[in-house]
Protein backbone atom coordinates (compact mmCIF):
# COMPACT_ATOMS: atom_id res chain seq x y z
CA UNK A 1 0.00 0.00 0.00
CA UNK A 2 3.03 2.55 0.85
CA UNK A 3 4.62 1.98 -2.45
CA UNK A 4 0.82 2.94 -4.13
CA UNK A 5 0.82 5.93 -2.03
CA UNK A 6 4.70 7.03 -2.93
CA UNK A 7 3.80 6.41 -6.49
CA UNK A 8 0.54 8.69 -6.13
CA UNK A 9 2.88 11.50 -5.03
CA UNK A 10 5.22 11.46 -8.21
CA UNK A 11 1.96 10.86 -10.02
CA UNK A 12 0.43 14.11 -8.47
CA UNK A 13 3.87 15.92 -8.78
CA UNK A 14 3.97 15.11 -12.82
CA UNK A 15 0.18 16.27 -13.10
CA UNK A 16 0.51 19.80 -11.00
CA UNK A 17 3.69 20.94 -13.07
CA UNK A 18 3.22 19.42 -16.61
CA UNK A 19 -1.08 19.81 -16.80
CA UNK A 20 -0.67 22.60 -19.25
CA UNK A 21 2.95 21.36 -20.76
CA UNK A 22 2.99 18.15 -22.18
CA UNK A 23 4.37 18.72 -25.82
CA UNK A 24 7.85 18.66 -24.94
CA UNK A 25 9.59 15.91 -26.69
CA UNK A 26 10.36 13.42 -23.97
CA UNK A 27 13.48 13.61 -23.52
CA UNK A 28 13.36 17.44 -22.47
CA UNK A 29 10.54 16.17 -20.21
CA UNK A 30 12.28 13.51 -18.53
CA UNK A 31 15.52 15.76 -17.75
CA UNK A 32 13.17 18.20 -16.25
CA UNK A 33 11.74 15.87 -13.77
CA UNK A 34 15.16 13.92 -13.00
CA UNK A 35 17.25 17.64 -13.00
CA UNK A 36 14.62 20.33 -11.55
CA UNK A 37 16.30 22.29 -14.27
CA UNK A 38 12.94 23.66 -16.34
CA UNK A 39 11.05 26.69 -16.43
CA UNK A 40 8.18 24.59 -15.01
CA UNK A 41 9.95 23.60 -12.09
CA UNK A 42 10.77 27.05 -10.96
CA UNK A 43 7.00 28.31 -11.22
CA UNK A 44 4.98 28.23 -7.84
CA UNK A 45 2.92 25.07 -9.02
CA UNK A 46 6.42 23.46 -9.46
CA UNK A 47 8.08 24.64 -6.22
CA UNK A 48 4.70 23.75 -4.10
CA UNK A 49 4.65 19.89 -6.13
CA UNK A 50 8.55 20.18 -5.04
CA UNK A 51 7.13 20.70 -1.01
CA UNK A 52 4.95 18.48 -1.19
CA UNK A 53 6.80 15.64 -2.69
CA UNK A 54 9.83 16.13 0.27
CA UNK A 55 6.86 16.26 2.95
CA UNK A 56 5.69 13.01 1.71
CA UNK A 57 8.86 11.65 1.87
CA UNK A 58 9.74 12.78 5.41
CA UNK A 59 12.05 15.79 4.30
CA UNK A 60 14.73 12.98 2.70
CA UNK A 61 16.18 14.81 -0.01
CA UNK A 62 17.84 11.79 -1.49
CA UNK A 63 14.16 9.68 -1.88
CA UNK A 64 12.76 12.84 -2.99
CA UNK A 65 15.09 12.45 -5.85
CA UNK A 66 14.70 8.27 -6.03
CA UNK A 67 10.76 9.51 -7.19
CA UNK A 68 11.89 12.59 -9.30
CA UNK A 69 13.92 9.55 -11.55
CA UNK A 70 11.54 7.35 -10.85
CA UNK A 71 8.50 9.87 -12.40
CA UNK A 72 10.83 10.68 -15.59
CA UNK A 73 10.62 6.82 -16.30
CA UNK A 74 7.29 6.46 -15.54
CA UNK A 75 6.48 9.71 -18.19
CA UNK A 76 8.57 7.03 -20.92
CA UNK A 77 5.79 4.44 -20.40
CA UNK A 78 2.99 7.03 -20.35
CA UNK A 79 4.26 8.51 -24.07
CA UNK A 80 4.10 4.92 -24.83
CA UNK A 81 0.64 3.86 -23.75
CA UNK A 82 -0.91 6.98 -25.29
CA UNK A 83 1.32 7.06 -28.61
CA UNK A 84 2.58 10.49 -27.45
CA UNK A 85 -0.98 12.64 -27.54
CA UNK A 86 -0.69 14.62 -24.29
CA UNK A 87 -4.45 14.73 -23.73
CA UNK A 88 -4.25 11.12 -23.34
CA UNK A 89 -1.20 11.22 -21.29
CA UNK A 90 -3.17 13.71 -18.83
CA UNK A 91 -6.15 11.17 -19.23
CA UNK A 92 -3.61 8.52 -17.66
CA UNK A 93 -2.19 10.53 -14.80
CA UNK A 94 -5.54 11.25 -13.83
CA UNK A 95 -6.56 7.68 -13.74
CA UNK A 96 -3.41 6.88 -12.38
CA UNK A 97 -4.68 9.46 -9.20
CA UNK A 98 -8.26 7.34 -8.81
CA UNK A 99 -6.84 3.93 -9.67
CA UNK A 100 -3.01 3.81 -8.43
CA UNK A 101 -3.22 0.00 -7.92
CA UNK A 102 -4.35 -0.55 -11.69
CA UNK A 103 -1.94 2.17 -13.24
CA UNK A 104 0.83 0.03 -10.85
CA UNK A 105 -0.34 -2.98 -12.41
CA UNK A 106 -0.05 -1.67 -16.11
CA UNK A 107 3.40 -0.84 -15.77
CA UNK A 108 6.37 -3.47 -16.88
CA UNK A 109 7.50 -6.02 -14.51
CA UNK A 110 10.88 -4.14 -14.21
CA UNK A 111 9.33 -0.66 -13.36
CA UNK A 112 6.98 -2.40 -10.77
CA UNK A 113 9.94 -3.35 -8.73
CA UNK A 114 12.21 -0.51 -9.03
CA UNK A 115 8.73 1.36 -7.54
CA UNK A 116 8.57 -1.37 -4.87
CA UNK A 117 12.08 -0.89 -4.12
CA UNK A 118 12.19 2.53 -3.69
CA UNK A 119 9.18 2.68 -1.82
CA UNK A 120 10.55 -0.29 0.34
CA UNK A 121 13.85 2.40 0.66
CA UNK A 122 11.47 5.57 1.97
CA UNK A 123 9.95 3.41 4.40
CA UNK A 124 13.05 2.11 5.84
CA UNK A 125 14.47 5.81 5.89
CA UNK A 126 11.26 7.53 7.31
CA UNK A 127 11.47 4.46 10.21
CA UNK A 128 14.83 5.79 11.08
CA UNK A 129 14.43 9.60 10.71
CA UNK A 130 16.93 9.58 8.38
CA UNK A 131 17.54 12.90 6.12
CA UNK A 132 19.90 13.02 3.18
Amino acid sequence: MFKLLIFLAAAVFVQNIYADDLTPALQQTQDCLKNQNCAAASTEAGKAADRKLLEAVGGNAGDKQALYNMSGDIMAVLFQQSGGDPAKMQVLLQKAQTDPENFLNSLPPDMKAKIGNIASEIEKNQASGQKQ
